[in-house]
């Protein structure tokens, strides 16, 4: 698979996704080292993963803050903020991660059938991701998140 198309795919599935689903204009940028960047000095941040498998295999990753994840399932739910439970804010994290990969992998081999597990929450896969990923770290109005994808 050929790394830079796969990252050009993803960067417009994150803005489509975005826009369209959470109304967050957003203004990816790639970066090498996401440490170094200050994105993981954020407070509380939300990790998903999503493996799939096709012509190629891996995982992709989301992270996002706590205060832009609230923010994105109020806009996804139309929910008001004090309404919003747990269970709210990590079904909205894993469907948007479903939605950018089904995008991408859409754009990316139209006539080909990709497989996506169901999407996992757990904090370690920003080391996972850090460790391995090439990341995009993607700016909003509300603050920073971060797309990432390992090929296996």
């Amino acid at each position: 698979m050929d790394m830079n198309h796969l990252i050009v795919e993803m960067t417009t599935s994150i803005s489509e996704v975005m826009e369209t689903m959470f109304y967050i204009p957003v203004e990816p940028q790639e970066i090498s080292a996401i440490k170094e960047c200050g994105f993981l000095d954020a407070d509380e941040i939300e990790a998903c993963r999503i493996t799939f498998s096709g012509t190629f295999s891996g995982k992709m990753y989301l992270l996002v803050p706590e205060q832009l994840l609230s923010i994105m399932t109020e806009n996804f739910t139309g929910e008001q903020l004090h309404q919003l439970t747990e269970e709210h804010r990590i079904g909205t994290i894993k469907e948007a991660l479903n939605m950018i990969a089904g995008n991408t992998f859409s754009k990316i081999a139209p006539n080909t059938s990709f497989g996506l597990d169901v999407p996992e929450i757990d904090k370690r896969f920003i080391d996972e991701l850090c460790n391995n990923g090439k990341i995009i770290l993607v700016n909003t109005m509300d603050g920073e998140m971060a797309v990432g994808v390992h090929i296996t």
